[in-house]
Protein backbone atom coordinates (compact mmCIF):
# COMPACT_ATOMS: atom_id res chain seq x y z
CA UNK A 1 0.00 0.00 0.00
CA UNK A 2 1.35 3.54 -0.74
CA UNK A 3 2.47 5.58 1.97
CA UNK A 4 3.64 9.15 2.82
CA UNK A 5 7.27 9.70 4.16
CA UNK A 6 7.91 13.15 5.91
CA UNK A 7 11.39 13.83 6.89
CA UNK A 8 12.14 16.72 8.59
CA UNK A 9 13.01 18.62 12.33
CA UNK A 10 10.73 17.91 15.00
CA UNK A 11 10.78 21.25 17.51
CA UNK A 12 8.48 23.12 19.58
CA UNK A 13 7.44 26.94 18.52
CA UNK A 14 6.39 29.68 21.15
CA UNK A 15 4.84 32.53 20.02
CA UNK A 16 5.90 36.04 22.08
CA UNK A 17 3.28 39.29 21.47
CA UNK A 18 5.06 42.53 23.02
CA UNK A 19 7.42 40.23 25.06
CA UNK A 20 5.52 38.30 26.28
CA UNK A 21 4.30 34.03 25.71
CA UNK A 22 0.76 33.99 24.35
CA UNK A 23 1.01 30.10 22.18
CA UNK A 24 3.08 27.07 21.68
CA UNK A 25 2.64 24.36 19.68
CA UNK A 26 4.56 21.79 17.48
CA UNK A 27 6.91 23.55 15.08
CA UNK A 28 7.39 23.24 11.12
CA UNK A 29 5.10 22.86 8.09
CA UNK A 30 6.28 19.29 7.52
CA UNK A 31 6.14 17.90 11.07
CA UNK A 32 2.31 19.90 10.83
CA UNK A 33 1.64 18.64 7.74
CA UNK A 34 2.11 15.38 8.78
CA UNK A 35 -0.49 15.46 11.89
CA UNK A 36 -2.68 17.55 8.98
CA UNK A 37 -2.45 14.39 6.44
CA UNK A 38 -2.29 11.48 9.35
CA UNK A 39 -6.16 13.06 10.39
CA UNK A 40 -7.68 12.89 6.83
CA UNK A 41 -6.59 8.94 7.64
CA UNK A 42 -3.84 8.81 5.18
CA UNK A 43 -1.05 6.19 6.32
CA UNK A 44 1.80 8.64 6.84
CA UNK A 45 5.25 8.18 8.21
CA UNK A 46 7.81 10.45 10.08
CA UNK A 47 10.91 10.35 9.56
CA UNK A 48 12.85 12.36 12.55
CA UNK A 49 14.53 12.84 15.09
CA UNK A 50 13.71 14.12 19.01
CA UNK A 51 15.48 13.81 22.48
CA UNK A 52 13.87 11.71 25.29
CA UNK A 53 13.13 15.11 26.97
CA UNK A 54 9.72 16.76 27.88
CA UNK A 55 9.77 18.98 24.50
CA UNK A 56 10.84 16.20 22.51
CA UNK A 57 7.67 13.83 24.61
CA UNK A 58 5.23 17.19 23.61
CA UNK A 59 6.18 16.52 19.75
CA UNK A 60 6.30 12.63 19.52
CA UNK A 61 3.09 12.75 21.33
CA UNK A 62 1.42 15.54 19.11
CA UNK A 63 2.26 13.15 15.99
CA UNK A 64 1.40 9.83 17.82
CA UNK A 65 -2.24 11.36 18.92
CA UNK A 66 -2.51 12.60 15.28
CA UNK A 67 -2.09 9.25 13.61
CA UNK A 68 1.46 9.37 12.36
CA UNK A 69 3.49 6.40 12.60
CA UNK A 70 6.70 7.95 14.85
CA UNK A 71 8.63 4.30 14.39
CA UNK A 72 11.16 6.47 12.16
CA UNK A 73 11.74 9.15 14.72
CA UNK A 74 14.82 8.08 16.56
CA UNK A 75 14.79 9.25 20.39
CA UNK A 76 18.05 10.25 21.61
CA UNK A 77 19.18 10.81 25.59
CA UNK A 78 22.41 12.91 24.69
CA UNK A 79 20.65 17.00 23.90
CA UNK A 80 17.66 18.55 23.77
CA UNK A 81 15.03 18.93 21.28
CA UNK A 82 15.06 22.43 19.63
CA UNK A 83 13.16 24.92 20.51
CA UNK A 84 11.99 28.26 18.15
CA UNK A 85 10.58 31.37 19.78
CA UNK A 86 9.11 33.67 17.79
CA UNK A 87 8.68 37.27 18.44
CA UNK A 88 5.91 39.68 17.23
CA UNK A 89 4.23 42.84 17.45
CA UNK A 90 0.38 43.59 18.22
CA UNK A 91 -0.71 43.18 14.68
CA UNK A 92 0.76 39.80 14.44
CA UNK A 93 4.20 40.88 12.59
CA UNK A 94 7.85 38.86 12.88
CA UNK A 95 9.88 40.82 14.70
CA UNK A 96 12.77 38.48 15.75
CA UNK A 97 13.58 34.38 16.02
CA UNK A 98 15.62 32.89 18.22
CA UNK A 99 16.25 29.28 18.22
CA UNK A 100 17.73 26.94 21.02
CA UNK A 101 18.86 23.23 20.20
CA UNK A 102 21.66 20.62 21.33
CA UNK A 103 22.32 18.20 19.16
CA UNK A 104 24.37 15.18 20.22
CA UNK A 105 27.61 14.76 18.07
CA UNK A 106 26.24 11.85 16.21
CA UNK A 107 22.51 11.68 15.35
CA UNK A 108 20.04 11.12 13.02
CA UNK A 109 20.59 7.39 13.58
CA UNK A 110 17.01 6.44 12.48
CA UNK A 111 16.02 3.70 10.91
CA UNK A 112 14.34 4.21 7.44
CA UNK A 113 10.91 3.51 6.42
CA UNK A 114 10.68 1.17 3.07
CA UNK A 115 10.33 3.11 0.24
CA UNK A 116 8.24 1.63 -2.39
CA UNK A 117 6.81 2.91 -6.24
CA UNK A 118 4.52 5.30 -5.42
CA UNK A 119 5.47 6.81 -2.17
CA UNK A 120 5.13 10.17 -1.82
CA UNK A 121 8.09 11.98 -0.01
CA UNK A 122 8.30 15.09 1.49
CA UNK A 123 11.30 16.30 2.85
CA UNK A 124 13.11 20.03 3.24
CA UNK A 125 14.22 23.16 5.24
CA UNK A 126 17.87 23.27 6.76
CA UNK A 127 17.17 19.74 7.77
CA UNK A 128 17.64 18.69 4.04
CA UNK A 129 21.04 20.63 3.86
CA UNK A 130 22.07 20.42 7.44
CA UNK A 131 26.15 18.92 7.30
CA UNK A 132 25.38 16.66 10.12
CA UNK A 133 23.00 14.67 8.34
CA UNK A 134 23.67 15.17 4.59
CA UNK A 135 25.48 12.44 4.02
CA UNK A 136 22.99 10.09 4.72
CA UNK A 137 19.69 12.30 2.95
CA UNK A 138 21.15 12.19 -0.04
CA UNK A 139 21.45 8.65 0.19
CA UNK A 140 17.88 7.96 1.35
CA UNK A 141 16.91 10.68 -1.47
CA UNK A 142 18.64 8.61 -4.13
CA UNK A 143 17.03 5.93 -2.87
CA UNK A 144 13.67 7.19 -3.10
CA UNK A 145 14.26 8.16 -6.44
CA UNK A 146 15.48 4.93 -7.50
CA UNK A 147 12.15 3.30 -6.12
CA UNK A 148 9.87 5.72 -7.96
CA UNK A 149 8.53 7.32 -5.57
CA UNK A 150 7.45 11.16 -5.76
CA UNK A 151 9.72 13.61 -3.99
CA UNK A 152 8.41 17.02 -2.86
CA UNK A 153 10.94 19.66 -1.97
CA UNK A 154 10.41 22.34 0.91
CA UNK A 155 13.35 24.62 0.17
CA UNK A 156 12.59 27.31 2.81
CA UNK A 157 14.31 27.98 5.89
CA UNK A 158 15.21 30.87 8.75
CA UNK A 159 17.64 32.87 7.48
CA UNK A 160 19.14 33.07 10.67
CA UNK A 161 20.05 28.97 10.74
CA UNK A 162 22.86 29.80 7.83
CA UNK A 163 22.84 33.41 6.57
CA UNK A 164 25.62 32.59 3.76
CA UNK A 165 22.97 31.28 1.46
CA UNK A 166 26.26 30.13 -0.60
CA UNK A 167 27.36 27.61 1.77
CA UNK A 168 24.46 25.18 0.89
CA UNK A 169 23.55 26.41 -2.76
CA UNK A 170 25.13 22.63 -3.34
CA UNK A 171 22.77 21.23 -1.35
CA UNK A 172 19.55 23.11 -2.58
CA UNK A 173 20.27 22.28 -5.94
CA UNK A 174 21.39 18.44 -5.80
CA UNK A 175 18.00 18.87 -3.83
CA UNK A 176 15.94 20.24 -6.37
CA UNK A 177 17.75 17.60 -9.26
CA UNK A 178 15.98 14.83 -6.81
CA UNK A 179 12.54 16.52 -6.75
CA UNK A 180 9.40 15.99 -8.60
CA UNK A 181 7.21 18.96 -6.77
CA UNK A 182 8.71 21.89 -5.07
CA UNK A 183 6.82 23.91 -2.67
CA UNK A 184 8.02 27.51 -1.76
CA UNK A 185 7.06 31.10 -0.87
CA UNK A 186 8.02 33.86 -2.72
CA UNK A 187 10.02 35.01 0.52
CA UNK A 188 11.44 31.89 0.56
CA UNK A 189 12.45 32.19 -3.19
CA UNK A 190 13.74 35.54 -2.95
CA UNK A 191 16.16 34.32 0.03
CA UNK A 192 17.48 31.74 -2.05
CA UNK A 193 17.60 33.02 -5.80
CA UNK A 194 17.88 36.52 -5.43
CA UNK A 195 14.89 36.61 -7.69
CA UNK A 196 12.35 39.55 -7.89
CA UNK A 197 9.42 36.75 -9.07
CA UNK A 198 8.16 33.27 -8.73
CA UNK A 199 8.24 33.40 -12.73
CA UNK A 200 11.71 34.42 -12.56
CA UNK A 201 12.71 31.98 -9.32
CA UNK A 202 11.17 29.15 -11.47
CA UNK A 203 12.36 29.52 -14.90
CA UNK A 204 15.49 30.90 -14.25
CA UNK A 205 16.51 28.14 -11.13
CA UNK A 206 14.32 25.77 -10.92
CA UNK A 207 12.98 24.64 -14.26
CA UNK A 208 16.14 23.37 -15.20
CA UNK A 209 15.95 20.85 -12.31
CA UNK A 210 12.48 20.50 -11.29
CA UNK A 211 9.12 20.70 -13.90
CA UNK A 212 6.71 21.45 -11.25
CA UNK A 213 6.97 24.41 -8.41
CA UNK A 214 3.90 25.17 -6.37
CA UNK A 215 4.44 29.14 -5.39
CA UNK A 216 2.85 31.09 -2.25
CA UNK A 217 2.04 34.68 -2.82
CA UNK A 218 1.08 36.23 0.34
CA UNK A 219 1.14 39.56 -0.97
CA UNK A 220 -1.06 38.51 -3.23
CA UNK A 221 -3.17 35.62 -1.66
CA UNK A 222 -2.50 33.53 -4.54
CA UNK A 223 -1.39 30.33 -5.22
CA UNK A 224 0.27 29.40 -8.41
CA UNK A 225 2.00 26.13 -10.07
CA UNK A 226 3.99 26.52 -12.90
CA UNK A 227 5.05 23.85 -15.17
CA UNK A 228 7.18 24.52 -17.90
CA UNK A 229 5.50 27.57 -20.22
CA UNK A 230 2.40 26.63 -18.39
CA UNK A 231 0.96 28.54 -15.12
CA UNK A 232 -1.98 27.96 -13.12
CA UNK A 233 -2.99 30.03 -10.74
CA UNK A 234 -6.32 30.15 -7.50
CA UNK A 235 -6.94 33.30 -5.39
CA UNK A 236 -7.01 31.83 -1.47
CA UNK A 237 -8.63 34.67 0.80
CA UNK A 238 -6.13 36.43 2.97
CA UNK A 239 -7.60 35.06 6.36
CA UNK A 240 -6.56 32.37 5.56
CA UNK A 241 -2.75 33.13 6.07
CA UNK A 242 -3.35 34.47 9.71
CA UNK A 243 -3.27 31.44 11.26
CA UNK A 244 -0.05 29.84 12.39
CA UNK A 245 -0.07 26.33 10.26
CA UNK A 246 -1.74 27.91 7.19
CA UNK A 247 1.82 27.03 5.34
CA UNK A 248 1.66 23.56 6.55
CA UNK A 249 -1.75 23.32 5.42
CA UNK A 250 -0.63 24.26 2.03
CA UNK A 251 1.94 20.99 1.97
CA UNK A 252 -0.66 18.71 3.08
CA UNK A 253 -3.30 20.10 0.40
CA UNK A 254 -0.44 19.85 -2.27
CA UNK A 255 0.41 15.90 -0.65
CA UNK A 256 -2.85 14.96 -0.16
CA UNK A 257 -3.72 15.63 -3.83
CA UNK A 258 -1.04 13.91 -5.23
CA UNK A 259 -2.19 10.79 -3.11
CA UNK A 260 -5.25 10.57 -4.55
CA UNK A 261 -4.32 11.09 -8.11
CA UNK A 262 -2.13 8.37 -8.05
CA UNK A 263 0.89 10.90 -9.03
CA UNK A 264 3.80 9.67 -10.68
CA UNK A 265 7.12 11.73 -11.71
CA UNK A 266 5.88 11.39 -14.77
CA UNK A 267 2.77 12.93 -14.45
CA UNK A 268 4.84 15.72 -13.20
CA UNK A 269 6.80 16.31 -15.46
CA UNK A 270 4.31 17.31 -17.70
CA UNK A 271 1.01 17.43 -15.64
CA UNK A 272 -2.53 19.05 -17.68
CA UNK A 273 -4.12 21.79 -16.24
CA UNK A 274 -7.06 20.41 -14.40
CA UNK A 275 -4.37 18.41 -12.51
CA UNK A 276 -2.29 21.62 -11.71
CA UNK A 277 -5.60 23.01 -10.79
CA UNK A 278 -6.81 20.21 -8.23
CA UNK A 279 -3.54 20.26 -6.64
CA UNK A 280 -3.78 24.31 -6.34
CA UNK A 281 -7.80 24.01 -4.75
CA UNK A 282 -6.58 21.27 -2.42
CA UNK A 283 -4.17 23.76 -1.13
CA UNK A 284 -5.89 26.25 -0.91
CA UNK A 285 -9.01 24.51 1.08
CA UNK A 286 -5.95 23.13 3.32
CA UNK A 287 -4.22 26.56 4.18
CA UNK A 288 -7.07 27.55 6.72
Amino acid sequence: MKKIICIGECGLDIIFRNGKPVDSAPGGRIVNAAAMLAGMQLPVIMASEASTDSVGEIVTSFLKDAGVDISSVDRYPDGRTPVTLYFTDDDNNLTSVTRYEQYPPECFDIVWPRVDEGDIVVFGGFYALDPRMRPRMTQLLQHCSERKAVLVYLPGFLPQMEPRITRVMPAILENLEYANVVIARNADLKFIFGADTDNAAYHNHIDFYCRSLVSVDIANHRLSYYSGKEVTSVDIPAERLRSLCWRAGVVAGVVSALFSLDATPELLDTPADDIRRRVLESAARLAR
